[in-house]
């Protein structure tokens, strides 16, 4: 474990996430994650949103508490781990899919790809209303129509995808939004085509303890979080209660 102090502190008040910019970079990829040690609370694993920050949705205690985050606080990191996302082929157009936050990993693809001066990169974010942007994206899907397209990131990536032409679909976000995902391109003979970054429950990180294994027994932590279409199934996108 290393530590990093925060430099830069970020709260979306509406979406309930904060964006924390660390001292010096994280050292990894995007599709990466770091195992977040946050004092007094617990250690989550979180993706990197760009190589110095890291972007959350509060939605648990320890979460609700980056939210009271501080310029100067200090935390343990671990990491970064697992399988980050790969690059396209020069003949593939890259299409980056998010669900709600699932567009933090998405964010430091986008912004690695342009760095690499890729030409032509497609990010659509799905949102339930216009108050949860927290990127500034042009292809925005909305379920309330309160900002751009009304409906959600697959089916306004139906809208404007020619899959007569090469592509590589990269995606993150909720279990319903990538199982939607994932039937719509094995319906057409695509799935090959297609990244998901899963966000099973984890412990540990490194592939030990076995709380994250899929159903055909990849470790999301150290065989993921990355995963091509064809190397997992549907049983793997459901809500498990």
């Amino acid at each position: 474990m290393y530590c990093l102090k925060v430099k830069e502190v970020r709260v979306f008040e509406k979406a309930k996430v904060v964006s924390l910019r660390f001292d010096r970079e994280l050292r990894g990829y995007p599709g990466q994650f770091v195992m977040l040690n946050v004092f007094g609370f617990e250690e989550i694993p979180v993706s990197l949103s760009s190589p110095d920050s890291l972007t959350i949705k509060a939605v648990g205690e320890t979460t609700k508490a980056l939210l009271r985050t501080e310029k100067g606080k200090i935390f343990g990191i671990r990491g970064p781990f697992g399988r980050p996302f790969s690059l396209p082929s020069k003949d593939e157009k890259p299409y980056l899919v998010a669900g709600g936050i699932g567009i933090a990993p998405l964010n430091y693809l986008y912004q690695y790809l342009k760095d690499l001066k890729w030409r032509e990169v497609t990010v659509i974010h799905g949102i339930r209303t216009a108050d949860e942007l927290i990127f500034d994206y042009p292809e925005i899907a909305t379920d309330d129509g309160s900002c751009g397209f009304k409906g959600n990131s697959v089916q306004l990536l139906m809208k404007i995808i020619d899959t007569t032409e090469p592509f590589r679909i990269y995606a993150c976000g909720p279990k319903p939004m990538l199982l939607s995902l994932y039937k719509e391109m094995k319906k057409i003979g695509k799935l090959k085509s297609v990244e998901f970054s899963l966000e099973n429950y984890m412990r540990c990180g490194i592939g030990i303890c076995g709380s994250c294994v899929t159903n055909k027994g990849l470790r999301v932590c150290a065989d993921g979080p990355v995963f091509n279409g064809n190397e997992i199934d549907e049983r793997d996108l459901k809500i498990e209660f």
